[in-house]
């Protein structure tokens, strides 16, 4: 019964199987569970379950709103505070160091008021001593060991939130603040000089700028003007130091050559300069008598930033400019006077003088250049804060030079500069933010309210301190409250999931009994559907799957298919029609194999004859002949060789489609196949005026291959690009190493191929251009003949158009010239010939 039943249902047509199968699988199941299900579960279990489910997203929906917003503020809010606590760490920064300037303002007083004598300026320069951070020797204590103490309260009352830190662990070193204290007469010499902590009989005339420091100081004109009290405070000199920077995948690092750069370079030459403070002195007789003065030692102004750090560091030994977090200042003129690198101070040249120009742009720096003037004289005429941009970029000269001070009011490509110096103009304090070498940095700026002097002509007082900091860094306690926030949401999301979790099973146990009829009409549906699948897979889908494979194989010219017949269905008819149908077709291809090498073969001997006889007639064997004769022959000649290239092509393309094609595969060099393509082309790249271009590196390995038939690859490839490239063309064939693989590419910048014509061009007789096609001439068989053989290699060829521009600079593109790409990929042969 149930044989004669699978012999009816396989010889039924597609359709009635269809049907049957439908009826059994989806009408009656359907009927089933739909009644129970509708019955059981209407007003129970699906409502439920979407009502418990739309309770739970609406409330971690509002929770996950809550926390977003809940985080954005508070990043705002810790963004606010953090810069308002750098801002006014600035503003301290700046009140501490004008507070120790106007210190040097009474010890110039307490010294004008006093009869000069050398050892009272002595005792005074003993006296006047100041502890800085030894920067050369490590610090007493290590305060990262794990070891260490941690300090907390014994009252238990004062352990919320307790934060300590353990005093700096710095070396100090007591350091005089004064490098010179001199008094000098009316006419400028010295008559009292104390140096190096004793009394200096190297008594100089100061009148002249060749004896001051650095030979560099003009005081001595500023002091004739001043009247009983009045002080004069001149600005930093010190000499020049140099410094290179170079830039690596890390970031911009410094030359150990250079001066000192904190971290970056502890061990380079430190900046030594002086601010000189002068007053004078009256007698008995309140009589001008002369003029005190005090050098201070400049490095007590940088140790007020050399150890700032802006981040829960808060302090550093050694400055580290590459962070990007540090304080640096700047004098009321906007020259850097204070840095974490030391070559960026603005300095004095000591052989002449003068101040070292400082760091310009790229561009500005060209300008200089073209302007016929000494360096110091173009920056001197320069605007102050003129177009400044970061899209401008270092000069490289001056890098190379090594001399790179920082002067904001010419340093162009460095917008930060500008911003500091406007925000200063009414001797005030702020903040910015700026995308700086590839960082946002916050940098904050205050004025220094000292009035001394100069340096009471404008609001900005003695200049302006400024400290950068990286926003990663004071961002830190944001993505902490972030972090805690998002974990607070992680855990309301899993209560939610877990309260829908116990609705659901609520559900189902008030509903277990409908459930378990559901489940068992289920798998009976399954049952169902595999078996009447496994049925339909053994009656329909093989035979499709056979259908499939056997066009296939016929697209790829394996013609002699056939399908097994068996059943009398459509699906039978088909199978029977296909065999047919590749019957056919494979004796068509066979007629027109046999026709095509035939009549190659039969056309071969009698053309050659035809070639040799013209030839023969050209060369004078038959006795001289006029020039409108010749012309006709070479004409002939040329049609006839045409002719043969065809045959001979037709004859590969023939063998390649039959697979009756033979190669002999050795071992080969890739770069002598090259040269003797090369060879091959170069009469007719001559006659078009073309340049053949090669790039072969020395040790490209050896690839397996036919000899012969590479060249032929390569000759076809390269004839193509001759013939389809303006006369005066540039041809470039290149060889290298990819992947694994062993890369040959051949480039022109001739007419180009269109975008539709990328595959379509390697298919036989294809000419994407006729008009273009006639003009150069070919059969259009050279580029399907290169892909078969290299394709019988087991390599790959494509071509992309137009080239790419800028990746091949050496080739003239443009116009009619849009160029094109050839490239053939071969396994690489991982033992080369010794």
């Amino acid at each position: 019964m149930l044989n004669k039943l699978y012999k009816t249902f396989k010889n039924l047509g597609i359709f009635p199987k269809l049907l049957v199968s439908y009826l059994i699988l989806s009408i009656i199941p359907l009927i089933i569970m739909g009644y129970i299900a509708n019955k059981n579960l209407r007003d129970t279990g699906l409502q439920a379950v979407l009502r418990a489910e739309e309770m739970g997203s609406h409330n971690l929906q509002a929770a996950e709103y809550i926390g977003k917003t809940s985080i954005a503020d508070s990043v705002v809010a810790l963004d606010r505070k953090s810069t308002e606590a750098i801002e006014l760490r600035t503003v301290e920064l700046a009140a501490r160091i004008a507070d120790f300037l106007y210190e040097r303002d009474k010890d110039l007083r307490v010294l004008a008021s006093i009869k000069p004598d050398s050892r009272h300026y002595l005792d005074i320069y003993r006296l006047s001593n100041r502890d800085v951070i030894d920067t050369e020797r490590p610090p007493v204590t290590d305060t990262n060991k794990a070891d260490s103490p941690i300090m907390t309260s014994s009252n238990p009352e004062n352990r919320d939130a307790w934060r300590h830190l353990p005093p700096c662990p710095a070396r100090k070193l007591s350091r005089p603040l004064y490098k010179e204290i001199t008094f000098i007469d009316l006419q400028g010499r010295e008559k009292i000089k104390i140096a190096g902590g004793k009394i200096s009989g190297n008594l100089l005339d100061v009148s002249r700028k060749e004896n001051t420091y650095c030979r560099a100081e003009n005081y001595f004109t500023h002091l004739k003007k001043l009247h009983k009290g009045e002080i004069y405070v001149s600005r930093v000199i010190g000499e020049q130091l140099k410094g290179w920077l170079y830039n690596t995948p890390e970031g911009i690092k410094i030359s150990p050559e250079s001066s000192y750069a904190g971290r970056e370079n502890p061990s380079g030459k430190k900046f030594a300069g002086i601010i000189r403070w002068a007053t004078p002195v009256y007698n008995e007789k309140n009589e001008k008598a002369g003029y005190v003065t005090l050098a201070l030692d400049h490095t007590h102004i940088m140790e007020f930033t050399d150890h700032v750090s802006p981040t829960e560091e808060r302090f550093t030994i050694l400055s580290d400019g590459g962070s990007g977090n540090y304080a640096f200042i700047w004098d009321n003129e906007a020259r850097c006077i204070s840095h974490a690198r030391d070559f960026f101070i603005c300095g004095f040249n000591p052989q002449t003088g003068k101040a070292v120009p400082g760091w310009l742009s790229e561009q500005t720096y060209n300008e200089y250049k073209k302007s016929g003037l000494t360096l110091e004289e173009f920056v001197e005429q320069l605007p102050s804060f003129s177009n400044f941009t970061q899209v401008k970029s270092a000069s490289i000269e001056q890098i190379k030079s090594g001399f790179i001070p920082l002067d904001c009011r010419v340093l162009d490509n460095a917008p930060q500069c500008q911003g500091w110096h406007e925000g200063t103009e009414d001797g005030g304090s702020g903040s910015f933010l700026i995308l700086w070498s590839g960082l946002w940095k916050l940098t904050t700026y205050s004025a220094i309210p000292y009035y001394t002097g100069d340096y009471g002509k404008s609001k900005r007082g003695f200049g302006y301190v400024t400290i950068g900091a990286n926003v990663d860094d004071f961002h830190r306690d944001a993505n902490i409250t972030r972090a805690n926030i998002e974990k607070s949401l992680r855990e309301q999301g899993r209560k939610i999931i877990s309260e829908n979790n116990k609705t659901r099973e609520l559900i189902k146990e008030n509903a277990s009994t409908n459930r378990l009829l559901f489940i068992l009409i289920a798998v009976m549906a399954c049952l169902a559907v595999i078996s009447i699948s496994l049925l339909l897979s053994l009656t329909i889908t093989r035979p499709l799957r056979q259908l499939t494979h056997g066009a296939v194989e016929i697209s790829r010219g394996n013609y002699e298919q056939s399908i097994r017949v068996k059943s009398q269905d459509e699906i039978g008819q088909l199978a029977k029609s296909f065999n047919e149908m590749a019957k056919t077709v494979s004796e068509v291809d066979k007629m027109k194999s046999d026709f095509v090498t035939t009549a190659s073969h039969e056309l071969r001997t009698p053309i050659q004859a035809m070639l040799l006889g013209i030839s023969g007639i050209l060369e004078g064997y038959s006795g001289k002949i006029d020039g409108e004769v010749r012309e006709d022959l070479e004409l002939a000649k040329t049609g006839i060789e045409r002719l043969m290239n065809l045959i001979s092509n037709l004859l590969d393309l023939s063998r390649i489609e039959a697979q009756k094609i033979e190669f002999t595969v050795s071992q080969v060099s890739l770069a002598e196949i090259i040269d003797r393509a090369i060879a091959e082309v170069s009469d007719l790249a001559q006659k078009h005026r073309h340049t053949i271009v090669k790039y072969v590196p020395a040790d490209i390995p050896d690839i397996e291959a036919d000899h012969d038939r590479m060249i032929q690859v390569i000759i076809n490839l390269l004839s193509n690009s001759i013939k389809y490239s303006p006369d005066g063309g540039k041809i470039i064939i290149r060889a290298g190493e990819k992947e694994g693989k062993t890369v040959l590419t051949v480039i022109d910048n001739g007419y180009g191929i269109p975008s539709w014509a990328k595959e379509e061009v390697f298919k036989k007789f294809f000419q994407a251009d006729n008009i273009m096609s006639h003009k150069v001439g070919g059969s259009g068989l050279g580029l399907t003949i290169a892909k078969g053989i290299v394709e019988n290699h087991g390599g790959y060829i494509y071509c992309e158009s137009p080239v790419p521009e800028g990746e091949f600079p050496e080739l003239p593109l443009g116009g009619e010239r849009k160029g094109a790409i050839f490239v053939i990929e071969f396994p690489t042969v991982h033992n080369p010939r010794t």
